[in-house]
């Protein structure tokens, strides 16, 4: 089934143009029958039900298809929950008891994408522990156990969760009233739940990607295309502006003058507004030294861990950070949820706003970013990064130049046929000649996909 046992699992989950392995009816099946087998085999005791919620793509109807099919054909039930942002999944897998949760989505990529995120019954992604034991239940030699007649299980209705999400949401928040907000709902799974959430708050609300057909969810709107709202914000005079993912798990802000607050903005501002109950804070091996420099000058502890806002949320419950996540706007907010939100996280910043009476620029004006760029270098091969010679010279050389006043990040994608490429600087000057260095570097050693 799989060359030399490749896993499955990337950095967020199962991901791929759909149609294509894994994302094949015939796969997916299959992957909803290890599922069901994977959990019976934890908890025999239990009857078990999973709940599956998804994103706008037109691909997602046919993959809630199939993997509905395999966990019904194993004696698992379902619950269709329809369209819901990836954490409505998660929040209501943790506070309805089902045993796992399943997100179609792929996130913020192309439509042509779709992949599948999986929650345990605490409302967590799995963790690297448990993608494992289900790749080893769904490579297995043995024919999965199928149940017939009676025992095959149901596929059952659940809009009405949407509804629950947004109480949650919505209880999170404070009377909005006099503010005025654009949203920026990608095509994507909050097209419904942004508006109607910040509308109940008491916010006047612009609404732009909000009629997703199936191809246009991510196409230039949302959280990779900042711009979009940011235009917006500038022409219609708003206070503030959110960019969501498809999914909803990425949330990017833009202030009333339509400049961008990333994560790591973002990060900074919750920490300031927790911080009595933690001074720890957890960002990613991408999140901009000027965020660390910020919170240490401040007496925060900054903790850093691999890209993925699993690895995130995992470190904060290990060091007791209520305050975590990635300047691509994953932020979690512990004592709220398991996952990132974007929604939440437009609703605390809108809720901080009013509360503190000062515009969003004053209250992020303190993070002083390093000028940082990213570069995504096609390759056709994904060596391990130390085993390459001209790369690994190429990376210390640049280290070398900046003298402990920059950083240099060079890894693959969990995704995509990408070698990423991320230099970040006090002087901004430096940092085109250092990624030039670092892709001639991987050319010489042959593994980028163009000459």
């Amino acid at each position: 089934m799989v060359a030399g046992g490749r896993k499955l699992f990337g950095t967020d989950g199962i991901r791929a143009v759909a149609g294509r392995f894994p994302l094949t009816p015939e796969m997916v099946q299959r992957i909803g029958m290890s599922l069901g087998v994977y959990l019976k085999a934890k908890r025999p005791d239990k009857e078990h039900t999973v709940l599956i919620g998804k994103d706008t793509r037109a691909s997602s109807d046919m993959i809630e298809s199939a993997i509905a099919s395999g966990l019904t054909a194993v004696g698992v039930d379902v619950v269709r929950a329809g369209v819901l942002p990836t954490p409505g999944v998660s929040c209501i897998v943790k506070e309805r008891g089902f045993s796992a949760g399943v997100a179609i989505s792929a996130s913020h990529n192309p439509p042509e994408y779709n992949g599948l995120k999986f929650f345990n019954e605490n409302g967590k992604k799995f963790s690297e522990r448990e993608e494992a034991g289900l790749e080893l239940v769904i490579f297995g030699k043995y024919e999965l156990p199928r149940v017939e007649g009676e025992n095959v299980a149901r596929v059952m209705a659940g809009e009405h969760y949407l509804d629950l999400y947004e109480k949650h949401l919505e209880s999170n928040g404070r009377y909005l009233a006099g503010l005025k907000i654009g949203v920026d709902c990608a095509n994507g799974a909050t097209f419904q739940v942004a508006p109607k959430v910040l509308k109940s708050l008491g916010a006047k609300v612009y609404v732009f990607g909000a009629e997703p057909n199936g191809k246009n969810i991510n196409i230039d709107c949302g959280s990779t295309h900042p711009e979009f709202i940011a235009d917006k914000v500038k022409a219609y005079g708003l206070d503030m502006g959110f960019a969501f993912d498809g999914d909803g798990d990425r949330c990017i802000a833009v202030d009333e003058k339509g400049k961008v607050v990333d994560g790591d903005k973002i990060m900074a501002l919750f920490a300031l507004w927790y911080e009595r109950k933690s001074r720890e804070v957890v960002g990613t091996v991408m999140s901009n030294m000027g965020l660390e420099v910020f919170l240490r000058e401040r007496g925060f502890n900054f903790h850093r861990t691999p890209v993925g806002d699993r690895f995130v949320a995992e470190k904060m419950e290990e060091v007791g950070a209520v305050v975590g996540g990635e300047p691509s706007g994953h932020v979690i907010v512990k004592e709220l949820e398991e996952t990132g939100d974007g929604i939440m996280t437009a609703v605390l910043i809108a809720s901080i706003v009013k509360s503190e009476r000062k515009p969003l620029s004053h209250l992020v004006s303190g993070v002083k970013l390093f000028p940082q760029k990213l570069k995504n270098v096609k390759v056709k091969e994904k060596p391990r990064i130390e085993t390459l010679s001209n790369l690994s010279s190429a990376i210390r050389k640049c280290e070398k130049t900046l003298k402990g006043k920059g950083r240099v990040l060079v890894r693959y994608s969990g995704t995509e046929p990408f070698l990423r490429i991320m230099v970040e600087a006090e002087d901004v000057n430096l940092i085109e000649p250092l990624i030039e260095t670092i892709e001639n570097g991987a050319r010489r050693d042959g593994i980028t996909a163009e000459p």
